[in-house]
């Protein structure tokens, strides 16, 4: 039985693209062990660093995804250890465990947002808009309602029935994915 082969960055150039694409979800599996959304894009950072300094370790045909987990982790941990003085919330044992549920529920999360963005690609120009308005520019349902001159008990019912539909596109979405397995 052969080794698995390294990453060699001088006959490989996907290695960054594939850092890249895991960007999304190493933030979010980084969000769920450190408290505060700065850290965490701090020890996403630092992550980064490791990740490409170490970018020779990587074996190629294994899971970057959780060769990354791995890395971030011990990042967490390098930066509970750097803000020793403040106040720790989590000791080592539950770190451990949140991390072990993080990293379990991690494909999901990809698989979740694949289907997310599906679903959204299939939304008229006008809920896009509403949608975008409301979470991403963060408007009240009055403003949009003012705006777009309807009433807000109105904007609110699209939104929710946007928010349903949605929910239950992505629902069949990873439906069809398991029954596909």
């Amino acid at each position: 039985m052969h080794p698995k082969p390294v990453y060699n960055p001088e006959t490989s150039m996907d290695f960054t693209e594939l850092m890249v694409s895991h960007q999304t979800r190493l933030l979010a599996y980084i969000r769920s062990l450190v408290s505060n959304q700065d850290i965490a894009k701090d020890v996403l950072q630092q992550t980064n660093l490791v990740l490409l300094k170490k970018s020779k370790d990587f074996q190629l045909g294994s899971s970057f995804s959780a060769w990354a987990r791995r890395v971030a982790y011990f990042e967490v941990l390098t930066q509970r250890r750097t803000m020793g003085r403040e106040r720790i919330l989590f000791d080592g044992d539950l770190l451990e465990k949140m991390a072990s549920t993080a990293e379990a529920h991690s494909d999901q999360f990809e698989d979740r947002r694949e289907a997310l963005a599906e679903c959204m690609r299939r939304l008229s120009q006008k809920q896009k808009t509403m949608l975008v308005e409301r979470y991403v520019d963060q408007k009240g349902v009055a403003r949009i309602a003012e705006e777009s001159g309807a009433n807000a008990n109105a904007i609110s019912q699209q939104l929710f029935r946007i928010k349903t539909n949605l929910m239950k596109c992505v629902s069949r979405r990873l439906q069809s994915v398991k029954g596909g397995e």
